[in-house]
């Protein structure tokens, strides 16, 4: 428990505020905060992972506290909360220059390793 794993991202263009192919808004997407929430929970899970044994993203719960520009520097930490034979949970957060750009909750499932190949 307590555990940590960071990444350091830089919000790019890329990474704005685009729906049905429309720029809504010149910001960093909530759905790019998520990926990045994603990334570095595996980045926490990965090291502890058995052999035949894989993760896989299970619940995430997110808000969108402040905005982030392009060029901004984000540092996304996730935090072990709890452990168990199943699933490890994790606290989330989002830092920016400005102070927090989001926080969450994310959970991920223990699964046999490549349950989900193509067959």
């Amino acid at each position: 428990m307590g555990d940590t794993a960071s990444i350091e991202v830089m919000v790019t263009e890329e990474m704005l505020v685009d729906l049905g192919g429309r720029r809504i808004h010149p910001l960093y997407a909530t759905a790019w905060m998520v990926r990045h929430m994603e990334e570095a929970g595996r980045m926490l899970v990965e090291p502890h992972l058995r052999p035949g044994e894989d993760a896989t993203g299970y619940a995430i719960s997110v808000a969108h506290e402040r905005p982030a520009r392009v060029a901004d520097r984000l540092t996304v930490t996730a935090t072990v909360t709890r452990v168990d034979e199943t699933e490890t949970e994790a606290d989330v957060e989002v830092a920016g220059p400005q102070g927090r750009v989001g926080r969450g909750a994310l959970v991920q499932r223990y699964i046999p390793a490549g349950r989900f190949d193509e067959e």
